[in-house]
């Protein structure tokens, strides 16, 4: 029986990963995170995790993330603790067992800002946009470390780009969670306060692709089930389809059923323009894997805010 170990666990895209897992028994899971004092950036403490545990694969799902103000606001702490975390993973791995399988997800702000269809072959073309340097930066330095320790000690690792994520178990801090969230719950809030405006931050036009959380523990869980750990590197996690973040503020009003004046909050940063995955790369290897459509999704999503909210 496989041993996996999911480092940031119980985060975001962890408790997706633990969900999915979860409907079968044909692995041994450990899910670790800051909560069990499993600090990334300690080697020390990371070496004894992986020591104890033994695991065969380790998906790492931990990342210091945030907003796009709160990137650039903690651009510093963001920078050098998202690179540690890579530096001290591979360290690790190679002092206790070079078998183990890495999957890195890798969020797609490593794309070059100019890139408007962010294919696999044009990841390298140009600089990152400066509004989410300190985040893309070291994802982009998570997969050359991966690879240098693969030259040179044969460690094999999958690095998978994925978009804009939305869906349940993100964070409740409206700085810490992700774009589409943030909206949701801002609007929730906005809709219990009858409110008569909604703000929107920035122009509302820039066109994102998104990807529901569940639907990353579903292609993970695949690619663990059949062993498909020689997919081309990196491969996007990308259905080519986006939506401006106007689209998904009426979607969301729709969702609720609430009659709000939108206004623009032009103060805040916009970010590249358009960030939409190619998905040549991903039909081939998974061409029959049906993404959640953004209605359900954002619905679903909704339903998780409300508990809290």
């Amino acid at each position: 029986m496989k041993r996996i170990l999911v480092l940031g666990g119980h985060g975001f895209m962890g408790k997706n990963i633990q969900n999915e897992f979860s409907k079968d028994d044909k692995y041994q899971m450990f899910y670790l995170s800051r909560r069990d004092e499993v600090d990334m950036t300690n080697e020390e403490k990371l070496t004894e995790v992986i020591r104890q545990i033994k695991p065969n694969i380790i998906i790492h799902a931990a990342a210091h993330v945030g907003s796009i103000s709160y990137v650039s606001e903690n651009a510093a702490e963001v920078v050098h603790d998202n690179t540690q975390m890579y530096l001290t993973l591979y360290k690790s791995v190679n002092t206790i067992d070079r078998g183990i399988i890495i999957i890195n997800p890798i969020s797609n702000c490593s794309y070059p800002g100019l890139i408007d269809i962010q294919n696999e072959n044009n990841w390298w073309d140009g600089p990152i946009h400066e509004s989410v340097e300190s985040y893309g930066s070291p994802k982009k330095m998570g997969y050359i470390i991966s690879k240098c320790y693969e030259k040179q000690y044969g460690i094999k690792t999958l690095n998978l780009i994925v978009p804009n994520a939305y869906g349940p178990n993100d964070y409740l801090d409206e700085e810490r969670t992700h774009a589409m969230n943030g909206i949701i719950m801002r609007m929730l809030n906005s809709m219990n306060n009858k409110d008569e405006e909604f703000s929107v931050w920035g122009s509302g036009s820039p066109i994102r692709e998104w990807i529901y959380m569940p639907d990353v523990g579903r292609i993970i869980k695949r690619i663990v089930d059949d062993s498909m750990f020689d997919l081309p590197n990196p491969i996007n996690l990308g259905q080519e389809q986006g939506l401006s973040i106007n689209d998904i503020v009426n979607m969301v009003k729709n969702s609720l059923d609430y009659d709000v004046n939108i206004v623009y909050d032009l103060t805040k940063q916009d970010g590249a323009p358009i960030k939409v995955l190619g998905n040549g790369l991903f039909t081939k290897y998974f061409d029959d894997f049906i993404f959640t459509n953004y209605n359900e999704g954002i619905k679903n999503t909704i339903k998780y805010y409300l508990k809290y909210i």
